[in-house]
């Protein structure tokens, strides 16, 4: 074999390489990963009537999350997030569904902590977060929603 042989092979390599990684990037890493949905979120208060529901979008991306209601209220950004369960089943009628559990956790300088737990079925997004101070309970909302359409 002559150098221009092996130069050819290793440009046809390098470039199917390239072109393997570059269609696993556009894939998702997960369910919910590359997903946004808009919810509902209202505060629960012992005794006492519920508020009137805040209108927020949860965004999925990259194995990170990120809520609007968070940032402005607990100053949270993009936070990781991991999936406790995953998995499909069957309806009544014959249709397959997917099902997603995930939890979102952290903890600021003032060691207040924001616990995020979600169950995402198919369209439909519900779940609590509860904000804790030395592990005392602060703050509780409850939220549900649905995926936001995708635009074309």
């Amino acid at each position: 074999m002559n150098l221009k042989h092996i130069i050819i092979s290793v440009s046809i390599i390098a470039l199917g390489v390239l072109s393997i990684n570059a269609i696993r990037k556009g894939e998702p890493k997960d369910s919910v990963d590359k997903r946004k949905f808009i919810v509902n979120i209202t505060e629960v208060k012992e005794g006492g009537p519920p508020k009137k529901p805040v209108e927020d979008e949860y965004e999925f991306k990259g194995g990170k999350f990120f809520s609007q209601f968070l940032m402005d209220k607990f100053d949270i950004k993009w936070v990781k997030y991991e999936i406790t369960k995953d998995s499909t089943y069957t309806d009544e009628e014959q249709n397959e569904n997917h099902y997603t559990e995930a939890e979102i956790s952290t903890t600021d300088a003032t060691d207040q902590t924001v616990i995020l737990k979600c169950v995402v079925d198919n369209y439909d997004v519900s779940g609590e977060i509860k904000v804790t101070k030395k592990d005392k309970l602060k703050k509780k909302y409850e939220f549900t929603g649905k995926e936001k359409p995708k635009k074309k």
